[in-house]
């Protein structure tokens, strides 16, 4: 009798064991969604989508051996903050291997969101085509505090479905292999942009991932064409800031 309940015992504890175990395990994978513009689908300067950003944080975390899932699915090249806002509230769907699944569905599991929108909101405006002169633009700020609006609209609800790490990327500027001239003229409306970014991003309590210095430093992170998407080291170097961000604020706890 008392053997039996040594074992009965034994096996409880073992059962404990275990559960303990799967638990603490499953906490430690990470679900990753990558959000946004041509950026995070990883379109090329040659207008080919390969791998962006996000491809390349999602190798990192899988050799860490702590992902659990990763989609760039949401993300599509010439997105402004309100159409990815448009398919938050359409609760969009998409089909991942076998399974179908929903934008906010996507956003509840999530442990890290990546978003990378607005670029396309700056630019149309400014509509690049050739060098010009800023002057020829009074209300270029004025527009910048419009779509940073929508990107204030777009963040609201993101945060609404996701209560862990958000992260947002700023704003570099593609034009500095390109042009000095087209460089200048548009650096002073980058840095306006990100700092307008970045206390958005402080609102509502998200990661502001800083890339313009990097790009600025960096003439290989570009094409020396008119062109913004940049380079794979490029965007190697995007997922280097986003991979920094993730050891110090979830791998190093």
């Amino acid at each position: 009798m008392k053997r039996r309940y040594k074992l009965l015992i034994g096996f409880i504890i073992t059962g404990i064991i275990l559960v303990t175990i799967f638990f603490a395990t499953k906490d430690k994978k990470i679900y990753y969604l990558s959000l946004g513009d041509s950026l995070a689908a990883g379109q090329t300067p040659n207008n080919t989508i390969e791998e962006s950003y996000g491809d390349y944080v999602s190798e990192y975390l899988k050799d860490k051996e702590v992902l659990e899932f990763y989609t760039k699915g949401f993300a599509k090249s010439g997105y402004r903050s309100i159409d990815l806002l448009e398919d938050l509230e359409n609760n969009k769907s998409i089909r991942v291997g076998k399974k179908e699944i929903t934008i906010k569905s996507a956003l509840i599991k999530a442990d890290i969101v990546t978003v990378s929108i607005g670029s396309n909101d700056l630019f149309y405006k400014l509509n690049i085509g050739n060098e010009f002169d800023l002057n020829e633009f009074d209300d270029i700020y004025t527009y910048v505090d419009e779509s940073i609006r929508d990107v204030d609209k777009l963040l609201y609800e993101l945060r609404k479905s996701c209560k862990e790490q958000i992260m947002v990327f700023g704003f570099y500027n593609p034009f500095t292999n390109f042009s000095t001239t087209l460089a200048d003229t548009v650096e002073p409306i980058i840095l306006y942009a990100n700092d307008k970014m970045k206390k958005l991003v402080k609102k509502y309590d998200m990661t502001y991932v800083d890339i313009h210095d990097t790009f600025l430093a960096n003439d290989n992170y570009l094409p020396s064409k008119l062109e913004i998407h940049p380079t794979k080291a490029g965007y190697k170097a995007m997922s280097r800031s986003v991979i920094n961000l993730i050891d110090k604020k979830m791998l190093a706890k």
